[in-house]
């Protein structure tokens, strides 16, 4: 079962959609579609946005609807997502749902209907304004979808520190897709840091991991890991606990931790994994003392990975401009461009315009093993 994991741009957030296909007769027919995260604190414009009247952040919530829609109108139930993943408790991870979810506010009517919702940590943690994930979590059975059917199916659960991968979406026979959650490296009983306001020490160590294991035999299988804001000491945890899940098999492709922070992407963490390929959810937004995406430790992770690569690096069809934003506090409002043309680094903010890009990632689409990588 082929699988496109698409990495929307968000700008300074946080936002993929896995879309699960089978092929037949050339023809590509969606079979199941998991959304994890959905939000940002400070929206970029898509490369290619027309000129608006609307707010960045307007067009950013107008286009992931319409993109979503197309990918679930093409699926055994139409817009019928079977999980929604809330990895932890940043804004930056779930603060557009509302806006993506339920375009009339407070209407209880979503646009896209849910199986089941998972979240991390606890709910006291969200500090949400608009109580939309409180909404979700409580009244879930009060939802509706737009055609009046029950919008939520089952009652959200919260997730904290699995004994064992839990399985998602397992393939019809041994040799198909499988989607894992697995751990965090803290539990609901570490609340207790963020209601006493030091946030900072629990939320991104609270962060669900998300495991794509692809088709085929094991021992040749690709895999997409997708870190949310997984820092140091989840990487820790996962190599200590997860048996050989987040090892290379084929290829596998990282999503970087915490945007690619100085505090995620350890060079042990690189040794376990030996990724093919490096994905970053970037934006403008700048931070003091440790910055998210900084040149500092792109100097540090890329290199090293380099030389821990198995294979050649990844084929993209991307334009020589490619490269990423930096976030340093120094170099003006917006960030400098950092050129990394055929790198196998891939950033949502990977033109040098200030615009972000929607990475595609296509897997096992026409072989096993095979892939496909493209910015829309």
């Amino acid at each position: 079962m082929p699988v496109e994991a698409v990495f929307f741009n968000v700008g300074q957030g946080d936002c993929t959609l896995l879309w699960f296909y089978d092929l037949v007769r050339g023809k590509k027919t969606g079979t199941n579609a998991v959304l994890i995260d959905c939000g940002t604190t400070g929206a970029v414009l898509h490369h290619n946005a027309s000129p608006s009247r609307e707010t960045p952040k307007q067009q950013l919530v107008q286009r992931l609807r319409d993109k979503i829609g197309k990918y679930l109108d093409n699926l055994p139930t139409p817009g019928f997502l079977d999980y929604l993943i809330i990895t932890h408790p940043d804004e930056d991870h779930f603060n557009l749902l509302r806006a993506v979810l339920e375009p009339v506010q407070d209407s209880n009517v979503l646009v896209f209907s849910i199986g089941k919702i998972l979240y991390g940590l606890g709910l006291l943690d969200y500090r949400d304004r608009t109580k939309f994930v409180s909404r979700l979590v409580f009244d879930w059975q009060d939802f509706k979808d737009h055609a009046d059917r029950q919008g939520i199916a089952q009652k959200p659960e919260l997730i904290n520190k699995p004994a064992a991968p839990v399985p998602l979406l397992t393939g019809r026979q041994a040799t198909q897709a499988n989607l894992y959650l697995v751990g965090a490296a803290c539990g609901y009983e570490d609340k207790g840091a963020l209601e006493s306001g030091d946030k900072s020490k629990v939320a991104n160590k609270s962060s669900l991991v998300t495991v794509l294991v692809g088709d085929g035999p094991v021992g040749t299988r690709q895999k997409v890991l997708l870190m949310a804001d997984a820092v140091a000491t989840n990487e820790e945890y996962l190599v200590l606990w997860d048996g050989d899940l987040c090892k290379r098999e084929a290829n596998l492709w990282l999503k970087l931790g915490h945007h690619a922070s100085e505090t995620s992407t350890t060079n042990e963490w690189l040794d376990w994994t030996t990724p093919d390929g490096l994905f970053i959810s970037t934006g403008l937004k700048k931070f003091s003392g440790s910055a998210t995406c900084r040149v500092k430790n792109m100097n540090r992770v890329v290199p090293y990975w380099n030389s821990k690569r198995k294979g050649p690096l990844p084929q993209a069809t991307v334009p020589n401009s490619c490269g990423y934003v930096a976030q340093d506090d120094l170099n003006g409002p917006n960030g400098s461009f950092v050129h990394t043309p055929a790198s196998g680094v891939f950033s949502s903010m990977a033109l040098p315009n200030q615009r972000g890009v929607d990475w595609h990632l296509r897997l096992d689409s026409q072989e096993p093993n095979g892939y496909a990588i493209e910015y829309a």
